[in-house]
């Protein structure tokens, strides 16, 4: 079942230049080490607090892989601009509906 992997943390305002453009390198990284990525999302909640919102194919290759990230150098160079301790869940999809596109 998929995924979701929700990790919220904070950069300070000064490093969100380098965080936007580590963040995509990162992914891709992470992408390539650890199988069944299916999309990640990096969203703003306001200047200095991030939520990444990652799905995986299964609970358990999300698991594994928020293990493994931080062994991965793109992902630490990421991880190193993180300011305090950031949280992290992860939620098997339990229903799915695919809207249509709006005008």
């Amino acid at each position: 079942m998929a995924t979701f992997e929700l990790a919220r943390f904070t950069v300070k305002a000064d490093d969100v230049d380098l965080l936007l453009k580590r963040w995509p390198a990162a992914v891709e990284a992470i992408g390539s080490a650890c199988p069944g990525l299916i999309e990640a999302n990096l969203v703003r909640l306001d200047e200095t607090t991030w939520i990444d919102i990652w799905r995986w194919e299964t609970h358990e290759l999300a698991v594994s892989a928020a293990q493994e990230a931080p062994s991965i150098p793109a992902a630490a160079e990421m991880f190193s601009l993180i300011s305090g301790p950031p949280t992290m869940e992860h939620g098997e999809v339990v229903m799915h509906k695919q809207v249509g596109e709006r005008s």
